[in-house]
């Protein structure tokens, strides 16, 4: 059965103002009438038809507002620490593909909707009708899964659910002095809309059993502004040897993470993602043994990389390390990291316009398992960057217009202000050397490339096809770049799904790219002007037909 989110208005029952059918809509759990509707009763046969992991999985949409833009990594990574997604031990099927699946029987069945990208093929956010959250919350407040107040907020009370929720006005979180509560049952601390957490009264050495702590931003809006004054907290949280997933997301005023933070024995992700004050790394950051992900990305202020970050023996998943000029012996290097063989999806910043020299590119040669790396060169002299006016600042505020056929302001201004800026101590720079042995291929499972601000002309020696025989997805995002090289008869690129945005110097006219990327199924090109005669619609958008 799948529901029928087409005619909400059809509640038998039930009246409703068209002016105000939205918030009407996301009050029927306040209804009376509406648990005995048809349409809750339906909702009721495809809930009751879902197996126990997808229905648990499917609770947690219940404490996001309707409508709203969820990140399906934000949803995957709550679920691991839930320990919803545990792949039986003799199954090839990993915690992604179980997730997938999840999502898949749950748009099939009209419970969620994926919010598509342009035309994009592959979904990375869901959202639900207010229809369904209300639904949603009469079943997640009826199994007890979550508390919800009368407006159907979710709450801090955890006396049965085991999961406390932080509202907008709630900023003394005192669930831990409560008489009526057990701190010890608590398990899930997630942050809906708090702008302000305080957690100067939490006694944290009574929440051990907490698997998942939610602090952050989940929101895709950068603007929800989350900060802390006081960030003594961390060191009671010494006592959280369950925690799982960890998230400080877009949190600031944090300058320093303390040790105590290496005492977190189960931590298998950690999110400092935009943490735009964030300074220091704990030195002993490597005793985290599980951790799986670490994502330091947008954490302009961080200059220095532990060593211990190459002791993370499970890690797949690494995003913001930093590669920079100055030479420091206590820094983690790209040789360092080679010794992370589980280690998937690689995001590198540097200040270096010669990354990636010839040693290192033999140095990538032992990522065995890197299926995606990311390199983004920040705080570089760029001579084709325009000086900054009343109209070139206004556009690098990001209310940019698209355009596809006329040139516009150089590049990579367009882009260059969401690069982040890695100071570099050395005024000069190396250019990358042609002297790679040209018969070896250094990225043999690579199959996805995303370039940011590319600081040469021309494309360095390992960027051809036949040194990345197995990529599928290439993005080239700003810089200077004028061709993507010389491609032979037969060492064509294996490309399906290509994007180019700010490249104001790049030369290429519709038959030569088919040439060169003969199974192309996707191009996305934005703000190219000398990139002519594309059939690209009037978003820039191309799919094979």
């Amino acid at each position: 059965m799948v529901l029928n989110k087409a005619n909400p208005l059809s509640l038998t029952g039930v009246v409703f103002d068209p002016n105000k059918v939205l918030d009407q809509l996301s009050d029927l759990h306040f209804s009376k009438v509406f648990g005995d509707s048809p349409t809750f009763k339906d909702f009721r046969v495809v809930y009751n038809s879902l197996c126990v992991t997808t229905k648990l999985c499917f609770l947690c949409f219940a404490v996001f507002p309707a409508n709203e833009v969820i990140k399906k990594r934000l949803l995957v990574h709550w679920w691991i620490g839930e320990g919803f997604l545990n792949p039986p031990i003799d199954s090839k099927e990993t915690v992604v593909e179980i997730a997938d699946g999840v999502f898949e029987e749950l748009t099939k069945k009209g419970c969620i909707e994926p919010v598509y990208k342009k035309r994009r093929s592959v979904v990375h956010s869901f959202k639900m009708h207010p229809l369904i959250r209300s639904a949603v919350i009469v079943i997640a407040k009826e199994v007890r899964f979550f508390d919800f107040d009368s407006k159907g907020n979710p709450t801090a009370n955890f006396s049965w659910s085991h999961r406390a929720c932080l509202m907008n006005g709630s900023s003394h979180l005192t669930l831990a002095n409560r008489p009526d509560l057990d701190p010890e049952k608590l398990q899930i601390i997630f942050n809906v809309n708090e702008a302000y957490p305080d957690f100067s009264k939490v006694d944290w050495s009574r929440l051990r059993n907490v698997k998942v702590l939610y602090l952050g931003r989940w929101h895709s809006r950068a603007n929800h502004h989350i900060e802390v004054d006081d960030i003594e907290f961390f060191k009671g949280m010494r006592y959280m040897r369950h925690l799982i997933f960890f998230s400080l997301r877009g949190i600031s005023r944090i300058m320093e993470l303390p040790d105590s933070l290496c005492k977190l024995s189960s931590l298998r992700i950690l999110d400092l993602s935009a943490c735009h004050n964030l300074e220091t790394l704990p030195e002993k950051i490597g005793s985290l043994k599980m951790l799986t992900h670490l994502d330091m990305s947008e954490c302009y202020l961080l200059e220095h990389m532990p060593k211990g970050i190459a002791l993370l023996s499970e890690l797949k998943v690494l995003k913001g390390f930093i590669i920079c000029d100055h030479k420091n012996d206590s820094s983690c290097t790209l040789h360092d990291l080679s010794a992370l063989k589980k280690l998937r999806k690689l995001t590198i910043n540097t200040s270096r316009e010669d990354f990636p020299r010839e040693e290192e590119l033999i140095v990538f040669q032992q990522f065995g398992s890197l299926r995606k790396l990311t390199i983004a060169w920040g705080g570089l002299y760029l001579p084709a960057i325009q000086p900054a006016t009343s109209n070139t600042l206004k556009s690098r505020g990001g209310n940019q217009t698209q355009d596809n056929a006329a040139p516009g302001p150089a590049t990579p201004t367009g882009i260059r202000n969401h690069i982040r800026k890695i100071p570099s101590r050395l005024p000069t720079f190396k250019r990358m050397t042609r002297t790679t042995t040209m018969n070896q291929e250094h990225f043999k499972e690579l199959e996805k490339l995303d370039l940011q601000c590319y600081p040469q002309m021309t494309a360095s020696s390992w960027l051809m096809p036949g040194k990345l025989k197995s990529l599928k997805k290439l993005y080239v995002r700003g810089g200077q770049l004028q061709s993507l090289g010389q491609v032979h008869e037969n060492d064509k690129w294996t490309i399906r799904i290509l994007r180019l945005k700010f490249l104001s110097e790049l030369k290429m006219d519709w038959n030569e790219l088919q040439v060169s990327f003969p199974d192309l199924i996707y191009l996305e090109k934005f703000r190219c002007p000398k990139l002519t005669f594309f059939p690209c619609d009037a978003s820039g958008l191309w799919l094979k037909p």
